[in-house]
This record gives structure tokens, C-alpha cells and sequence, in this order.
């Protein structure tokens, strides 16, 4: 595989890694937190931002570590 494949890759996985991250990290946060009043919802979003971020320092790290493999 040519170089400019890779980077199709990596964008491809990198994207779809946000997606579910986001989404994943949401459905977490919402049920740790369960907020039913405006404090709580402020915690939930505040949450959700710090496992979203937490998350795609991993995906990346983990995506990072699969195309290094398959560039050998």
C-alpha cells in the first residue's frame, strides 16, 4: 500500500473512532451522572467533555499504534 493510502486510512478510522467516542462517552456520562435538575445537567456536559476528550487521546494512541503495525 502507497503512502497516500495510509492517509485515507487514518482519516477513515480517526473519524469513525470520533463518532462512536462521542457517542459512547455520552451514553456514560449520562448514566453516572443522571441529571434531573440544571446542577446536575451541568455536571453531565462537563463530564461528557472531560470523557470525550479522555477518549480520543486513546483512540488516537490505539489507531496510532494499529497503522504503525501495518506501515512496517
Amino acid at each position: 500500500m502507497n503512502d497516500s493510502n495510509y492517509g485515507c486510512i487514518i482519516i477513515g478510522l480517526l473519524y469513525s473512532a470520533t463518532i462512536a467516542v462521542f457517542i459512547g462517552s455520552g451514553f456514560l456520562a449520562w448514566n453516572w451522572i443522571e441529571p434531573d435538575s440544571f446542577w446536575s445537567a451541568v455536571g453531565f456536559l462537563i463530564t461528557w467533555g472531560i470523557l470525550t476528550k479522555a477518549g480520543h487521546f486513546i483512540a488516537s494512541l490505539i489507531i496510532t499504534g494499529i497503522v504503525s503495525i501495518f506501515k512496517q
